[in-house]
C-alpha cells in the first residue's frame, strides 16, 4: 500500500474482540434456518426475477453492472433479511434506506420475498473479474491476514476461503462486483449501513481507502 492510502485508525476495542469471538463461534455451529419440506414452487419468483430484478441484477442474478450486486448463489436467508430491511416497517425508517429498492419490495408479502430469495440462491454463483488486477495481491493479503499492525482482522474468518460466507449472517462475496463491494464497505465505514455494535461497523473503520479497494478487487475474482 502507498503511504497516502493509510488513514489514522484506533486499535480494536473490547467490543470488537467480543464481536469477533461471536462470529468465530458461528463457524463451529450449523447454519440456522428451517429445513425446506419439499421443493417450493418458484415459478412466480422466476417470473419476478426475469421481469423486475434482471434490469439491475442481471439475468438469473448475474449482474453485469458494477453498481449493482449479483444475487445468484447468495444465501437465501441473507437475501430474505436484506429484502425485509429494504421494505421496512410501516411508520419506521427502513434499516437499508434505498428509495428504489423500497419501492420495488413494497408490494411483496413475506412469503413472496422468501421464494424470491430461494430462487436466486439456487442459481449458479456469480462470477466476476477485478477491474484493477494490480490490486488483487494486496487484497489477498488483507483478506487472508488482515492488518495486525492496525488491529484489522482477516476477512476470511467470516467470509470463508472462496468468499462463500456463512449462512445466514455472513453473505457470499466471492465473484461479487468490485465496485459494489467497495461501495458497501465505505457505507459500513461511514455509518450508512448497519448500526452501533454491528460487526462490520466495528471492523471497516480500521480499513484505509486503499485496503477497501484492494479487498474489493480480490473478492471479485474468487470462484
Amino acid at each position: 500500500m502507498h503511504r497516502g492510502d493509510i488513514i489514522v485508525r484506533r486499535r480494536p476495542t473490547r467490543r470488537i474482540h467480543a464481536a469477533l469471538i461471536g462470529a468465530l463461534l458461528v463457524l463451529a455451529s450449523p447454519a440456522r434456518g428451517e429445513p425446506e419440506s419439499g421443493a417450493p414452487d418458484l415459478s412466480d419468483a422466476q417470473r419476478v426475477a426475469e421481469q423486475v430484478c434482471a434490469a439491475c441484477h442481471g439475468v438469473g442474478g448475474q449482474s453485469k453492472q458494477g453498481a449493482y450486486p449479483s444475487l445468484a448463489g447468495q444465501n437465501a436467508d441473507y437475501l430474505h433479511k436484506q429484502m425485509r430491511q429494504f421494505k421496512g416497517t410501516p411508520g419506521e425508517k427502513p434499516l437499508r434506506d434505498n428509495e428504489v429498492m423500497r419501492a420495488v419490495m413494497e408490494p411483496f408479502k413475506d412469503n413472496e420475498m422468501q421464494n424470491l430469495a430461494r430462487y436466486f440462491s439456487h442459481r449458479p454463483p456469480a462470477r466476476s473479474q477485478p477491474v484493477s488486477a494490480d490490486l488483487v495481491e494486496p487484497g489477498r493479503a488483507i483478506y487472508w491476514k488482515g492488518n495486525p499492525a492496525h488491529g484489522l482482522p482477516a476477512c476470511v474468518s467470516c467470509h470463508r476461503p472462496a468468499g462463500e460466507g456463512i449462512a445466514p449472517d455472513f453473505p457470499r462475496i466471492g465473484g461479487q462486483q468490485s465496485e459494489y463491494v467497495a461501495k458497501q464497505l465505505r457505507a459500513w465505514r461511514t455509518g450508512l449501513r448497519g448500526g452501533p455494535g454491528k460487526l462490520m461497523s466495528l471492523i471497516v473503520p480500521l480499513m484505509s481507502d486503499g485496503e477497501i479497494e484492494a479487498v474489493a478487487q480480490y473478492v471479485a475474482q474468487l470462484q
